[in-house]
């Protein structure tokens, strides 16, 4: 027999319900019949809390019926949504009783029934109901689904298998793609179900041109710049959620709708369809002025101020200015980006800014400009090559005596950004790496190379029944190196330190570093830091963390990884906006060190740090 998972797929037989009852009952008041209802001993607390959640019963408790011929109403329907909700969960053969006690005041109505056993899956499969070839898939549909032979029939597990597989069809081809409500066939004898997922394909769609309708202050080039799909491509969703995401962080839309549609005269019951690519958005205000708050132990409260200008001469250039205030550093900075720079896909991005710094290790005031080609390859492949000038003072603390600075640096940098969130990443992988020369007043050393590179790699572990990632292991690797003829010629704000946010957790700011008798940061030439961190989201907008992340620096070629390192653990909360998670984390030092000669830690005991946006 063919049923429907999400409406319970039998006939039902008709309700017994048995009544006790005296020869006297009592009549029912102008106010109703109050009653109560009990549901079976042996249901679990997930199948109540779904049967309490569509019960007639429970919804109406209010609004008391005025004749046993209402209650025998409700207890009807609920008997038959009680066996729904038991099929749900894969008691196919279940059994429901209900009683009704008129003797007691409330009435009692009594829900008992057999379970019986789970009902199994013996195998699953795609049915077309359209008349079109279902193509054979690149994966394995049990793997893709999650459900196999043996698997309990639970119709959660269906369900979320159907929306998996519209994903998958129109990531290959099939915009207009439904998977009706799954369908099983029941074997009673063998307990078990051949569960059939009805697929309506519509078409496979070529993209044939695309739409981009006219938008007040944009010139419509800058969103062309931006599609991934060309002519001729199959669909595939993929690449339109990418567009979607890329016009989105540029901070010009409200909104964007991508809608493919048939071309004009295509039958609807064509099996290839080509299709137009109807792109629609809403203009943000181009203007924008954003404010925001950050802590940690070491480093003290830093406020953020920012104003941009997103669309300056109706391209997408943005000229803004920042100003971050802080006690260790403040910071002022004005930059102009202009994209699509000489051809599409480029951008030039400049800044200048002014820094006064006083850290743990030096005190400076330098200012900088800078100014960079920038080429996005792909759309997670970027590189990039400029020009850096730096002019200021340095005083270290161990001199207090101040030295100029002034250097000129080439950048090269190539950045590969695979994760599917900016500020909140739960799968993907990140790789970033530099190499800068600089040469200008560095003693007689001349010139000087730093080289810095990181990977971050996001794994989730769980997802919700919408395939949202709610478990994710992250985990990072960083490395520096420096190359100049002397030590003591290399500026200290040029030196490699860790510790802190964005570092190692549970040290201090730049106190992952060789350290003088005076509690001063030396810094070093080489640098090397790992960690790892446990993500979970408990409900859409509360999660928490654990996370392992250890350092080392040294003034020699390579860390000394097996004597030097410095390891930090802690937790956290996460409280996740519709813009990125707000962060509060708590570490611990895992190594509390001593000067020599003391016997008092100069690390402290713990460290908390409160920002915007996931560590890394």
């Amino acid at each position: 027999m063919r049923i429907f998972l999400a409406c319970i797929f039998i006939t039902f037989s008709a309700l017994a319900i048995s009544v006790k009852a005296e020869s006297v009952v009592h009549a029912p008041s102008q106010a109703g019949i109050s009653y109560k209802n009990e549901w079976p001993v042996n249901l679990t607390a997930e199948m109540k809390e779904s049967m309490e959640s569509v019960s007639t019963l429970v919804e109406h408790i209010v609004r008391l019926p005025g004749s046993i011929g209402g209650i025998i109403k409700r207890v009807e329907r609920d008997k038959i949504l009680l066996e729904k909700v038991l099929h749900s969960f894969g008691y196919y053969g279940c059994k429901v009783d209900v009683t009704i006690n008129l003797n007691e005041a409330p009435v009692v109505i009594t829900f008992t029934c057999e379970l019986g056993a789970v009902y199994t899956i013996d195998y699953v499969r795609l049915e077309s109901r359209d008349n079109t070839d279902i193509p054979s898939m690149d994966i394995n549909m049990d793997n893709l689904i999650g459900i196999s032979k043996g698997d309990d029939l639970i119709a959660e597990k269906a369900e979320k298998g159907r929306e998996i597989l519209k994903k998958y069809f129109s990531q290959n081809g099939y915009p207009f793609v439904d998977v009706n409500e799954p369908e099983g066939l029941i074997d009673h004898e063998k307990r078990n179900v051949v569960l059939i997922f009805p697929v309506l394909l519509d078409g496979k769609a070529t993209i044939y041109d695309s739409i981009i309708e006219p938008t007040k202050n944009l010139d419509q080039s800058f969103i062309a710049n931006r599609l991934y799909w060309k002519n001729g491509d199959t669909y595939d969703n993929r690449v339109v959620e990418r567009t979607r995401r890329l016009l989105s962080q540029t901070g010009l839309f409200d909104n964007i709708v991508v809608t493919p549609k048939p071309v004009d005269g295509t039958p609807d019951n064509a099996k290839e369809k080509p299709i137009v690519m109807h792109v629609k958005t809403t203009e943000s205000a181009p203007r924008a002025v954003t404010a925001g708050l950050h802590y940690a132990t070491t480093q003290g409260g830093e406020a953020r101020i920012s104003w941009d200008h997103y669309n300056l001469r109706g391209h997408g250039e943005n000229l803004g200015a920042n100003l971050r205030v802080a006690k260790i550093r403040t910071k002022a900075r004005i930059y102009y980006n202009i994209p699509d720079f000489v051809t599409a896909n480029q951008s030039l991005k400049n800044e200048t800014y002014a820094l006064s710094e006083k850290t743990r290790a030096y005190e400076g005031r330098t200012v900088a400009a800078s100014s960079k080609v920038e080429r996005q390859l792909n759309d997670k492949l970027s590189c990039a090559i400029g020009l850096a000038l730096e002019n200021g003072s340095i005083k270290p603390k161990t001199t207090n005596k101040k030295s100029p600075i002034r250097l000129i640096g080439v950048p090269i940098e190539l950045t590969i950004d695979g994760s599917n969130d900016l500020l909140n990443p739960t799968r993907g992988l990140r790789i970033n790496a530099s190499i800068t020369p600089y040469t200008g007043h560095l003693g007689s050393s001349k010139s000087m190379m730093i080289a810095q590179g990181g990977a971050s790699i996001y794994i989730p572990f769980q997802t919700n029944s919408l395939d949202e990632d709610m478990g994710t292991i992250a985990a990072f690797a960083k490395a520096g190196l420096m190359k100049i003829r002397n030590f003591s010629d290399l500026p200290p704000n040029k030196r490699f330190y860790g510790g802190g946010n964005g570092s190692v957790r549970g040290y201090g700011y730049q106190l992952i570093s060789p350290i003088d008798v005076n509690r001063v940061p030396l810094g070093g030439e080489s640098l090397l830091e790992f960690g790892s961190e446990i993500r979970y989201r408990f409900t859409d907008t509360i999660g928490g963390v654990a996370f392992i992340e250890g350092g080392s620096v040294s003034q020699r070629k390579l860390p000394n990884f097996s004597k030097s390192m410095l390891w930090g653990a802690g937790f956290g909360l996460r409280y996740y906006t519709e813009y990125a998670p707000v962060r509060l984390d708590i570490a611990f030092p895992l190594k509390r060190r001593k000067l020599e000669g003391s016997n008092k830690p100069f690390d402290a005991a713990y460290q908390f740090y409160v920002s915007v946006g996931q560590a890394f």
